[in-house]
Parts: structure tokens; C-alpha cells; sequence
């Protein structure tokens, strides 16, 4: 079995509005804009024998240069060689002497076909694949941009009434706005609520300490990516002066600096995303480093359908150390390009049965969803 075609698809899907329930426009510490349209990526990987996998990625940089990529590098690399020999596929896009193109992340939407591949070949779902599932259901952190104070108080009832324990929402603006907000989702949530705040850096070291030890009577389930990443020192004094726990994002992905967070115990929690590592086998990996240093993992969002999710639930749900509830914001998405949407139980996904992935792509849905390259 060897892979003859590669296929790249761009979609585009409407967020919910706030006002209609959902979380548009969603807003960032780093965002000018809030998002109101999801964007992604689809691969239709066929194999000789007529074997069709789907993966997804977010788009990175624009569509043409990912296009660019997969027809003049991506696609000679690839084609030919069997899905089974995931290894062999990602080891060429690790070049010696020319470090600069390093397209691991590039190949995780193929990658995850793969998978998919694989698992129709076997007539085993992927995470039997992978080792076999810990858990049967994920838990997830519905996931908000910046609001305000009341706007999030109400969405906080909501999304309860809906079933979900967990908000996953942004700050980083602003130090004392953040603080109050933070007083009100807890009043809101109450004590079985749990939530967690997403800086994406928008903090100096100064003012993360003054977040920190002005919120930790609320008692958050941690703060991610509070400052730049390379301030590892920085992390280390910030979090021997308080107890709220403290992740890491977007280090995770410079070389080593995982590695380096564990050993000088700057971190109580990492939150990481197969995309940008290069996909599950590479999750796989970074699971491992977790495992041996005891470390929980959060799986993170980046405005993932229905394909991305549907691997992100086969990947975790057998790792032990993806304890906390996974980011998404999949809830909030007008549309699909799946026949039947992933299943969402009392604020937890059901892991999608059947061979692969588990699912299966509507594909007069997908060319309705398509936008230009």
C-alpha cells in the first residue's frame, strides 16, 4: 500500500455570536480583531488501493505558501510511501543542513491521515492503535476570548446550565481588569466551577506577579503562558511566590524548552497541541516526558474541527497525564464537515468509535465549506 494523492482543502466555518450563544467575536490578549469565522485546513490522503484518510491543520502563515509547500516539497517526499511508515515519512522533514525548513508542523494534517489509514486498514479505531484508551469520555474546557465583566458572568451561567465544569478564557490586557474578572467568575461559577486563564504572554514578569497574587483566593485552575517564552528563570520566581498553578503554551514548542521547565520545576502543568509538534506520533513523545516527570497535560485548541478533534480524542484519551479537561471551542462552530457532529455528554466528548478516526466527512458539506487557496 503506497500514497498516491494528497489533497489540501480550505475551509471556512461561522462562530456562533455571543448573543445567539456562542463566542463570537472572540478576542485575544494579542488579537486587534475578534474572530467571528473559523478557518482550516482538510487533507484527503489516497492511498493505491483506493484508502482515504482525512486530517486537518490550522492554517500557518497563508494558504498559498502552505499550498506552495505541499506541491513542491511536501508532496514529492511523500507520495509513494507507505501510511504505515509514519517514522520514515516525518524523518525527512527533519533536515541536517537546512534547519530553517523544518516542516513537522506542515505535516500533521497528512500525518493524521495516516492514522486514519491505518486504522481502516486494521478495522481498529486509532486509539487501539495507539495502546488502548484510559478514559472513555473527555472533559472540556469551553473556551472564551475576552469579555466583559457581566458579559462573562452570564456566559459562565450558560455554559453551566449546558453541563460544562470548565471555562478556558483570555486575558493578559490589562492587570487590574483581569483581577476583577477573575473575582466575578469565581462569584459566578461558584465552588464547583473551574477555570483557567490564557495570557498568550501579554504579562511582564512585574505585572504576572501582580495578577498572581491577586487572584489566588479564586482559585484558578492555572495560568497559562503568563510571560515571554525563554524566561524560564522568570517562571521559576514567579511561581515560588504563589499557588496558583502555572503552564506553559507556546514554549512547548521551542526546542527543549519543555525539558527545561520540567527540570528547573518552573511549571505545574503544560498545555501542548500536536499541530505544531507535527502530530500524534510527536505527541506521543512529549507524552512520555510528561509521564516520567509527573507532569499534567492540557490539550489546547486552535479553532479545531471536527477531523483535528476527532485525533485529538483518540490521541488523549490514552494518555494518562492529559488530566485536565481539553480546550475547545468546537461547541461554539455554526457548522462541520462531518456527516455527524462529534458527541458532546454533559460537558464531555464521547471518543468517536469505528475504524480510523471514528468519523465520517460529508464531502457536499466540505465543497460548501471551501473557500479559495
Amino acid at each position: 500500500m503506497k500514497i498516491q494523492n494528497i489533497e489540501m482543502i480550505p475551509i471556512e466555518v461561522p462562530v456562533i455570536p455571543l448573543e445567539k450563544g456562542g463566542i463570537a467575536p472572540y478576542r485575544g490578549s494579542q488579537d486587534k480583531v475578534g474572530t467571528t469565522k473559523a478557518t482550516s485546513l482538510i487533507f484527503k490522503v489516497t492511498t493505491d488501493d483506493g484508502v482515504i484518510g482525512w486530517g486537518e491543520m490550522n492554517p500557518i502563515i497563508s494558504n498559498k505558501l502552505t499550498f506552495a509547500l505541499l506541491e513542491d516539497y511536501i508532496k514529492p517526499l511523500v507520495i509513494g510511501k507507505s501510511p504505515f511508515d509514519i517514522r520514515k515519512i516525518m524523518s525527512e522533514f527533519s533536515p541536517i543542513y537546512n534547519p530553517q525548513i523544518n516542516t513537522k508542523s506542515f505535516m500533521t494534517g497528512i500525518e493524521l491521515a495516516c492514522w486514519d489509514i491505518m486504522g481502516k486498514v486494521t478495522n481498529k479505531p486509532v486509539y487501539e492503535l495507539l495502546g488502548g484508551k484510559v478514559r472513555d469520555r473527555v472533559e472540556i474546557a469551553y473556551t472564551l476570548g475576552i469579555l466583559g465583566i457581566e458579559e462573562t458572568k452570564e456566559k459562565i451561567a450558560q455554559i453551566k446550565e449546558e453541563g460544562y465544569r470548565t471555562l478556558k478564557t483570555k486575558g493578559g490586557q490589562d492587570v487590574n481588569f483581569d483581577i476583577k474578572r477573575a473575582r466575578a467568575m469565581r462569584r459566578a461559577g461558584g465552588e464547583d466551577f473551574e477555570f483557567r486563564v490564557d495570557m498568550n504572554q501579554g504579562y511582564d514578569t512585574l505585572q504576572a506577579l501582580k495578577y498572581l497574587t491577586g487572584v489566588e483566593e479564586y482559585s484558578l485552575q492555572l495560568i497559562e503562558q503568563p510571560i515571554k517564552v525563554n524566561k524560564l528563570d522568570d517562571l521559576k520566581s514567579l511561581r515560588e511566590r504563589t499557588r496558583v498553578p502555572i503552564g506553559i503554551n507556546e514554549d512547548c514548542y521551542i526546542p527543549n524548552n519543555l525539558m527545561q521547565a520540567i527540570k528547573k520545576e518552573c511549571i505545574d502543568v503544560a498545555v501542548v497541541d500536536f499541530e505544531p509538534l507535527g502530530g500524534i506520533s510527536e505527541l506521543v513523545r512529549l507524552h512520555h516526558l510528561a509521564e516520567e516527570a509527573d507532569l499534567p497535560l492540557v490539550h489546547h485548541c486552535g479553532w479545531d474541527m471536527g477531523v483535528k478533534t476527532a485525533a485529538i480524542l483518540h490521541s488523549t484519551s490514552t494518555m494518562p497525564n492529559f488530566s485536565y479537561p481539553m480546550d475547545s471551542t468546537y461547541p461554539a462552530h455554526a457548522d462541520d464537515v462531518l456527516a455527524k457532529r462529534l458527541q458532546i455528554d454533559n460537558g464531555s466528548y464521547v471518543i468517536p468509535e469505528g475504524p480510523g478516526l471514528g468519523i465520517e466527512i460529508d464531502e457536499e458539506k466540505l465543497k460548501h465549506l471551501t473557500i479559495d487557496k
